[in-house]
């Protein structure tokens, strides 16, 4: 109701600020207009977008707190300043390319960097410029963005804000190891919703192999998706991101003119990033175990 009537208020008819606010909150990235957010061209819309998409972006717990007005807690999480810290510089780096690079002026690099770069990150998938519009650079911060993706328990896709702090943590700490002295013992610690939380060896264990297997997936995926489409490398790396992340984004290569086996591939993408890796994989292995045992006792009898 109050993105309905922001946007109403920003100039959006009632319908369509009604489908743009469920869209921007579940960071599905639809839109009523085929040039997206970008149609209107209007600052308020914008900004109207951008606050919804921070919503969708936030662990819902994270969204309890603030309506409970627990704003000192929320600035203490450790996903809420990663997030915090990953935006500001993923905007001022694109929104510098497109000063620089592009003969933008200071306020429409920066206003157009904010919503693209959000809208990348919280895997909406809404646009105010054109792919071309991006340098190499500024491209590939929006690929890194995309992989990222939101909170854990938002409705953004993505490896994830917590999982990617703890992963830079990890890689840090041990940096450290090898510089000072080996007698040095340094516990890891992150703030979640519950409190201080220990690194620990299991939580390491989980969060390394999952991103193992995140990136695995989106090389292979990204490999497959050149082969079937016939794209380059710089255009699968970008197409498979958006769909793995679920984000939408594309350069021109997705769409009915894609052969079938591309469109398979990006499927599945979509699946896998859409559930997470290890639910779809332990859900096809029950189906398989399950259905072999059936199998198996029925031929027994």
């Amino acid at each position: 109701v109050l993105g309905t009537v922001l946007y109403r208020i920003a100039g959006m008819k009632v319908f369509e600020g009604i489908l743009h606010t469920m869209s921007a909150l579940s960071t599905a990235g639809f839109s009523t207009r085929a040039g997206s957010i970008g149609e209107y061209g209007s600052f308020g819309i914008e900004l109207v977008t951008i606050f919804l998409m921070l919503i969708g972006i936030t662990n819902f717990g994270v969204l309890m707190l603030c309506v409970k007005g627990k704003f000192r807690q929320v600035i203490r999480l450790s996903e809420i300043r990663f997030m915090g810290v990953f935006l500001g510089t993923a905007i001022l780096l694109i929104a510098a390319s497109l000063y620089f690079e592009n003969g933008m002026g200071v306020f429409e690099s920066i206003r157009a960097a904010a919503l693209n770069t959000l809208s990348a990150l919280s895997t909406t998938g809404y646009s105010t410029l054109s792919i071309d519009t991006y340098s190499p650079f500024a491209f590939g911060i929006i690929i890194i963005a995309m992989l990222v993706g939101g909170g854990m328990g938002s409705t953004a896709g993505g490896l994830k804000l917590i999982r990617t702090h703890i992963l830079i943590k990890m890689g840090l700490a041990n940096l450290r190891r090898r510089i000072y002295s080996r007698r040095q013992v340094e516990a890891m610690y992150y703030t979640k919703i519950q409190g201080k939380t220990l690194v620990d060896a299991s939580l390491m264990s989980d969060v390394t192999g999952f991103a193992i297997t995140y990136f695995i997936v989106y090389i292979a995926g990204s490999l497959l998706l050149c082969l079937s489409a016939g794209c380059g490398l710089e255009e699968g790396l970008f197409e498979f991101a958006a769909a793995f992340s679920t984000s939408g984004l594309s350069t021109g290569i997705t769409g009915t003119h894609m052969p079938a086996a591309a469109l398979v591939v990006e499927m599945i993408g979509m699946i896998l990033g859409r559930l997470e890796i290890f639910i779809v994989l332990t859900g096809v292995f029950s189906f398989v175990s399950l259905s072999g045992e059936k199998l198996f006792r029925k031929l027994h009898r």
